[in-house]
């Protein structure tokens, strides 16, 4: 076994590039993090925090900026619960995460809404609870307000509501639930290549051995990431990824051409992550704005993307709530939306939406359609075959009887 696993002395803790990794301190977050230090301690005083929606693109150190602060509230507050979970599933689901969590033995299915509920209350009636939600939107899109309803009325408990979607609220449709969870919000901006680069420095002393990184490194890692809509996580799988490939190659020394080689490779792995975030509206959008590379109307978009949603069983939308989603992508980098005048005076402007070329739409569509498998079946074997799509049917048929299945290129 001798040499087995002799290896390039470059890491010395892996781990604090980990996207899960809470570090010591934070670079380029102060003003958030005095937001959500004065908002949550309001504890302190022996009251309740307001809720909080805390907002930005993905990237941006929202969840370890909120996890940071509530890790620091946990060490002085008493008498204070801090539940945290990714709001991915139905709101039974992460009703039941959270009953978890407080230590009630609660399936993570077989039982009631109502019941898991009440699982989940005797735990936040005593003391004040802040519940962290990560990725509401999640939860939102399925019943999540079904859960977001008793939470935002319990007497005892403080909502902490994490999205990446700007327009989070729209997706409330409940006028009760709207009129009961009114948070205030805290806007964190996509990072610049300077704080990404302190970032990087921070975690880097940390995580490698002296004088392997070539001091390009860390500046080409931090201004690729800028251009990623500042996404922090970018930066820090670029970083590792760079000092996985100077490992291969048996190298002690990461270079600018690891970098560079770690480019190409962390690309596929970023898309598929950016779409998988996406909520299932978006996801389908961006699918119906891919398959038209020429450009496309909204207004034309807008028709399309209702026609394939009634075909899945998805939820159909409004034109303002389309409008807001194609901004919401535009901003995430996904699409380009584009002015465009009309021949002749006074005839006034059309606007076409047309993918972002900063990335590969077959591959794009390749990852929506699989991530849409979570939630639909799949009839045909041979995924994304040239010129033709997997089948999805709709979630069910009504009254027992069949369902019509239909490809995604057959809805254009």
């Amino acid at each position: 076994m001798d040499g087995v696993f002799e290896r390039p002395r470059i890491f010395r803790n892996r781990s604090v590039l980990d996207l899960q990794y809470v570090p010591d301190t934070l670079q380029g977050r102060d003003k958030e993090i005095k937001d959500l230090q004065h908002y949550l301690g309001y504890v302190l005083d022996g009251g309740k925090p307001p809720d909080l929606l805390v907002v930005g693109v993905p990237g941006s150190g929202k969840t370890t900026c909120v996890l940071y602060v509530a890790k620091r509230l946990s060490e002085v507050a008493e008498n204070t619960r801090i539940l945290y979970t990714v709001a991915d599933g139905t709101a039974y689901q992460v009703t039941a995460k959270l009953a978890r969590e407080s230590g009630f033995d609660v399936p993570l299915k077989g039982l009631g809404f109502v019941e898991t509920w009440e699982s989940l209350k005797k735990a936040i009636d005593e003391g004040i609870t802040i519940v962290i939600l990560d990725e509401i939107d999640k939860m939102l899109v399925k019943d999540g307000e079904r859960l977001l309803y008793h939470l935002s009325r319990h007497p005892n408990t403080s909502i902490v509501a994490i999205s990446n979607n700007l327009a989070v609220l729209s997706l409330i449709q409940d006028i009760r639930v709207s009129s009961s969870f009114i948070p205030r919000k805290i806007f964190f901006p996509p990072y610049d290549a300077s704080q990404l680069e302190n970032i990087l420095l921070h975690r880097a002393e940390q995580a490698f051995y002296e004088a392997v990184l070539e001091e390009s490194v860390i500046p080409l890692c931090a201004a690729m990431a800028a251009r990623k809509n500042g996404d922090a996580r970018y930066a820090l799988n670029l970083l590792s990824m760079a000092a996985d490939v100077a490992i291969r190659r048996g190298s002690e020394k990461v270079t600018e051409g690891d970098v560079r080689i770690a480019e190409g490779e962390i690309e596929k792995e970023f898309i598929r992550q950016s779409i998988e975030r996406l909520s299932e509206s978006q996801r389908i959008l961006l699918y119906c704005v891919l398959d038209k590379m020429d450009g496309e109307s909204p207004t034309n978009i807008y028709h399309q993307f209702n026609f394939v949603a009634k075909q899945i069983g998805a939820k159909t939308l409004s034109q303002r709530r389309l409008s807001d989603l194609l901004k919401q992508l535009e901003l995430l980098g996904f699409v380009d939306i584009v002015r465009k005048g009309r021949k002749g005076r006074g005839r006034g402007v059309d606007w076409f939406v047309y993918p972002a070329f900063h990335y590969d739409a077959a591959e794009a569509k390749e990852v929506i359609v699989k991530s849409l498998a979570t939630e639909y079946s799949f009839t045909s074997k041979n995924l994304l075959c040239e010129n033709s799509q997997p089948n999805l049917s709709a979630r069910s048929a009504q009254n027992g009887g069949s369902v019509q299945k239909k490809t995604l290129t057959d809805f254009w």
